[in-house]
């Protein structure tokens, strides 16, 4: 996953029992019950401000994190607060412009799924994070769910031998909720602010998480993404996508057209497979069979606070730890150019070659 270009520059030097100072722009649902809840419980993050365009989100700031300032403006909450990184949870068109403004003004940057949506801004922002020492961690806070890092760990261990095939299906009834929907504001559904439909409000963590388990990334992708449900909106309600790999194969069904809700995976191997039924983990190998279960399936809940403290250790090792600094972003990089790569697949109905982003 390391680029060919990617060389440190961070200086990590930061008082190892001293909280690291944050403050939080775009106040909505994600940040408001999906973050906030994990910072609270942090004793190495302390949320100082809040910046927020909505004034009513001003509410919610004082009712949640009592002790912080809340700002309507991010030019002036970056000039007036002393701060080390800023969370950016707004939607995505507007991560890139906030991004480059707090890496300009010094500050590391934690930010939302998907990082941007444009690769003028993907280059922009490796220029601006290697001039100013500081990282830029995506929220990849799926890779942490419990059920799917005993995935990860069955398969590290050659459980069921080499990856061959896997098949991630996820199934909702509509499309994301997000702060304003009930005044018909539903930013999801405006490709410009959204910059697609469920491909990228579930496709982003998919993609991540199959390269990781396929050991590599996709040579080669088929993608149709269409509305079978949702003819009045946008966006794709629907996304089918095929990636081949060197060795293996990843089928991704991902749709807001479903009758229930549900989550489900099936990773095929040269020994055994592995299923996940929602809250179920099943193993066959041979003539065996166990199961694992766990309290909260995949598709419980949408804000999943208890996977963002594993995504606050992961940035807060990328801030301290010059030899992880730019990791995640070059995943979130690949992570971009195969949702690129999906959308021209599709507008064009045909397979296409998967070039490394830095050359697309």
């Amino acid at each position: 996953m390391h680029s060919r270009w990617w060389k440190t520059v961070f200086d990590g030097n930061m008082g190892e029992n001293m909280p690291i100072k944050g403050a939080i722009i775009g106040f909505g649902h994600i940040a408001a019950k999906g973050h906030v809840p994990a910072y609270l419980a942090s004793s190495h993050i302390k949320i100082q401000a809040v910046c927020d365009c909505r004034p009513d989100r001003k509410r919610a700031n004082e009712k949640l994190l009592r002790d912080s300032r809340f700002y309507s403006s991010a030019d002036e909450l970056l000039e007036r607060e002393d701060i080390d990184f800023v969370d950016i949870s707004t939607p995505p068109s507007l991560h890139a412009p906030f991004i480059l403004k707090a890496l300009e003004a010094g500050r590391h940057v934690l930010c939302e799924k998907p990082l941007i949506l444009d690769d003028s801004d993907l280059l922009d922002i490796a220029k601006s994070m290697k001039e100013s020492g500081r990282t830029v961690v995506t929220v990849h806070n799926w890779r942490y769910s419990p059920i799917l890092q005993t995935v990860t760990s069955l398969l590290e261990k050659g459980e069921i031998g080499n990856v061959e095939e896997i098949e991630y299906r996820v199934l909702r009834t509509r499309p994301s909720v997000a702060v304003g929907e009930e005044a018909s504001e539903n930013w999801r559904l405006d490709p410009a602010v959204a910059g697609g439909g469920i491909l990228v409000d579930h496709g982003w963590h998919a993609f991540y998480l199959v390269n990781q388990w396929a050991g590599s990334t996709p040579q080669k992708v088929t993608c149709r993404l269409e509305n079978r449900k949702f003819q009045d909106i946008r966006v794709e309600d629907t996304a089918d996508v095929l990636f081949e790999y060197d060795k293996a194969q990843a089928r991704l069904f991902f749709t807001w057209a479903a009758r229930q809700r549900n989550n489900s995976i099936s990773i095929t191997g040269s020994q055994g497979q592995i299923q996940v039924m929602d809250d179920t983990i099943r193993v066959e190998k041979g003539s065996s069979t166990r199961e694992i279960s766990f309290a909260e399936g995949l598709s419980h809940g949408s804000h999943h606070p208890d996977w963002y403290g594993a995504v606050i250790r992961e940035f807060l090792a990328e801030i301290k730890n010059p030899a992880a600094c730019g990791k995640n972003f070059l995943e979130a990089a690949c992570c971009f150019n195969l949702l690129k790569h999906c959308k021209e697949s599709s507008a064009a109905g045909t397979a296409l070659r998967i070039k490394d982003w830095q050359d697309a």
